[in-house]
């Protein structure tokens, strides 16, 4: 029997953002905080806030484009 592939993650929390963006998290918190590029995040309760993996990839890209278009 195969083991069955985990389902991809769609909503990170902070911890979880940390370790997909590869930051910690008084820089994601910065990055949140006071650049208007970054994606706002999400809250599900007063205490649970998190992004999505698609507003993170997408926020990457425009991360990725933004460098190669200046080589």
């Amino acid at each position: 029997m195969q083991p069955q592939a985990q389902p991809e993650q769609a909503f990170f929390r902070i911890a979880d953002a940390c370790r997909y963006l590869g930051m910690g998290r008084t820089k994601l918190h910065n990055l949140a905080e006071t650049d208007a590029d970054f994606p706002r995040k999400i809250r599900i309760s007063p205490r649970c806030v998190g992004w999505t993996k698609g507003q993170l990839d997408t926020w990457l890209e425009s991360k990725r484009q933004a460098v190669e278009g200046v080589k």
